[in-house]
Parts: structure tokens; sequence; C-alpha cells
């Protein structure tokens, strides 16, 4: 949520949960969970997440208390309260005793029970509010074969960059998935005879995957969450004026992608000019703040027409760990190669992210 990450308190005992529900962030003790909805579509919505979170706290004792922020829109303060006790009233007395809410109007709040800690969750996100939800706070759901995705992403990145084979529970932990999840993955890839299975449990791409790479050209045009933005003020648009903005305003959790690290990754990258400003933000959590393009530029208006110009384009990270690139002497982290040159495919650079892959490994013949 917007400005959470503003909060010391929050900072200090919470961080997103990788991987996304039924719980959406996590005490860093490992004691509570918090699991957050927007604007549910009557009380089913409400119903369903509590009794989400209801199964969690029933299969992990060790968890002390779960907290539903609901963000409240639509349902009254008083439906809340009525619909709440009675979820609770059909759950077991130790899960009941354990799940909680901090329901978050317009103008008030409820929580229950009326504990120090619910309490305190409940004011950081009303904190959040300036006169509604925040527009900038963009709630992220999970999609279809998303991790599957990642998994080939982070073995091909490995491959590109010589770095070798990896352990498989390392592996899960980057993506921030099931270990069955990698399992399946590399099955596929295994189906394939692409992938090597060391006897330590450890794996690494045998080959380029040819074909796992033409697919994942095409599924990416929507597992990649993108929000693009065009220059409303009238004028020609400056990326690299945009770029040098970016390097004072250090937004977090953001890496530079597309032509930029490109020319990071490549020093003689065959293009003139910067088209426009791609960004990589790592959102593991359930919601990504985009407050930072308002302050990057005022004049920076969302679009949803693909046949219109971007002048900056950012997509979701959504892996447990980014893999981003430190870069001497800049404030901002380059995005790897396979997200660089994903970037440059949906540029239209498909030769530039041919010879960019080549660079690394001079095996590879793509068309």
């Amino acid at each position: 949520m917007n400005k959470l990450n503003h909060d010391p308190w929050w900072q200090e005992h919470f961080f997103p949960q990788a991987g996304g529900k039924p719980c959406d962030y996590i005490a860093r003790d490992g004691k509570t969970l918090i699991a957050v909805q927007e604007s549910p579509q009557g009380t089913r919505g409400l119903y369903n997440e509590a009794m989400q979170l209801a199964l969690s706290l029933a299969n992990r004792p060790e968890i002390e208390r779960a907290c539903l922020v609901l963000l409240v829109s639509r349902l009254s303060m008083e439906r809340v309260q009525r619909e709440w006790t009675s979820i609770k009233g059909v759950l077991q007395p130790d899960v009941a005793r354990r799940l909680s809410l901090a329901a978050i109007g317009k103008t008030d709040w409820w929580v229950e029970p009326n504990e120090e800690l619910v309490r305190r969750i409940a004011k950081v996100f009303q904190a959040t509010k300036d006169g509604g939800f925040d527009a900038t706070a963009t709630i992220v759901k999970p999609r279809a074969k998303q991790k599957h995705l990642e998994v080939l992403k982070v073995l091909i990145g490995r491959w590109l960059l010589r770095e070798g084979s990896i352990p498989v529970g390392k592996l899960a932990e980057q993506v921030g998935c099931a270990y069955s999840t990698v399992k399946e993955a590399l099955d596929q890839l295994r189906q394939r005879k692409v992938i090597v299975r060391n006897s330590d449990r450890s794996v690494e791409l045998a080959k380029f995957p040819m074909s796992s790479w033409s697919e994942m050209l095409v599924l990416s045009r929507n597992l990649r969450q993108t929000f693009r933005y065009r220059d409303a003020s009238g004028e020609k648009p400056d990326p690299k004026r945009l770029l040098e903005r970016l390097e004072r305003l250090r937004p977090l959790r953001v890496a530079v992608g597309g032509a930029v690290a490109a020319r990071h990754w490549q020093a003689d990258f065959d293009l003139h000019g910067i088209p426009r400003i791609d960004l990589l933000l790592h959102a593991p959590g359930a919601s990504v703040d985009l407050e930072f393009v308002g302050k990057l530029d005022p004049a920076l208006q969302r679009t949803q027409d693909d046949n219109e110009s971007p002048t900056l384009v950012i997509r979701l990270l959504q892996r447990a760990e980014p893999l981003f690139q430190p870069v001497p002497g800049t404030s901002l982290p380059i995005a790897d190669p396979v997200e660089t040159a994903l970037d440059l495919n949906d540029l239209g650079l498909s030769a530039q992210a041919n010879q960019l892959f080549a660079h690394f490994r001079p095996e590879i013949r793509l068309r």
C-alpha cells in the first residue's frame, strides 16, 4: 500500500510475503500474518478472505495473530461488524481467538479484537489514505503460471551469465514459490532435454531453451504486468532528462531496463538514443506503490492505449528476489539480461535482443 514503506514502525516489524495470498505481509518474527482486501464485492469477498486466513491459522499453530485489513468502500461499518461476528462464530475457538479484523473506512476504522497490535496496524493503513484510497496504490493479482515463468527466467539468466548450477531449494527461495512448483517447471524443461540435474540436487540449463524462450515471448505479454505512461504536457518527450530525474529521485525497489540496461550489458549496443524509459519494479507482495511517478514528472499520465508510444513503462517483477545488478557510480540498479531482452522485444527491437544474448553466449543463434 501507498506510504507503508515510509512508516518506521511498519518497516521494523513487517515485510511483503513472497507468493502473495493467503498472506500479503508477515511479521519479521514470523508470528503475525496480514492479508489486505480492497473494496470487497459484498460480503462474499469478506467471507472468502477470512476463511483463507482461518485455514492458515488452523494449519500453522505457531502463528499468534492473523489480521485481515479490509479497505471498506461499499459496505457500511455496521454491516462489516455483523458479518465479522457471524464469521468468527463458525470457527473453532482456537482459530477465532487468533483471527482479527482491521476495517478501514473513508472517515473511520474499526478493529476486533481491540488490541494494541491490531489498532497499530489499522492506524498504519488509515495513514495511507488522503481523502480516499490513493490511486497510486495498486493491488497486484497473481496470474496462472507466473511462477513457472520466473523459474525459467532465473535459469536463463544464470546460464547467460555463466553462474553455474543452483540448488533447487535456493531456486524456490529466489522465485518465492513451493518446491513442487519448481519441480513442475523443471519437469517441463527435462522433457525438452535442456536441463541438467546434478547429484547434489542442483540444476542448470544444458543449453539455451529455444522453444521455451519463444513461448516466454508470447506469455510475457500477459504475465508481465505493465503500466504505461505518456507525457501529457504537449512537449516532445525527453527520456534522457527523465532518466536524470530518476537518478536523483532514487525510488525504492526500482531498476532500469530496456535500452539503458542493454547499453550497460553490451557496450556496443546497436541503437541511437533512448526511445523510452523502461523500469522494473520489484513487487513480491499483494500491492505496489506508484507514487514516485507523480514525483518524477507530474505530466506523466497512465495510458492503456497500446497504439500510443509511451514515455515511461513500468513492469512488475513478482519473484521473491529481484536479482538486480548494482552499477558503480549510479544510484539505480540495472535489470538482469533476461528482463532487458524482454523489454527490447516489447519495443520491437527483437534483433537487438538477439544480439544481446549472443553477446553473452555466441553459440546462440536466434532469428
